[in-house]
């Protein structure tokens, strides 16, 4: 069985604020968004928005799209680890294989 992905939050905090000894308002400072802003991801509440994920890329040397691919991954993982709860019809018609 694959491991549930990390929250980018969680990533972001080892990175930003673990790694560099800065606190969270003086790493939101220097992303140029409000302390509020940077906890709501880092516990988690959020996730990365473009945004987010263009001032990551400035401040790490790092591409936005990895950001949004880690991103679009994990929102991947949480959809899918619900899927059993989604109540879907199928649209193709098994007969002709067009859709109904």
């Amino acid at each position: 069985m694959i491991h549930a992905p990390l929250h980018l939050g969680e990533l972001i905090k080892e990175t930003c604020v673990a790694g560099t000894g800065l606190s969270v308002t003086e790493v939101a400072h220097k992303l140029g968004v409000d302390r509020t802003t940077l906890s709501r991801l880092l516990n988690g509440h959020a996730g990365v928005s473009p945004e987010m994920a263009v001032r990551l890329s400035i401040a790490l040397n790092t591409s936005s799209e990895m950001w949004m691919n880690l991103q679009r991954d994990y929102d991947l993982w949480m959809a899918e680890k619900r899927r059993s709860k989604l109540h879907v019809e199928k649209l193709i018609n098994t007969n002709a294989g067009d859709c109904a």
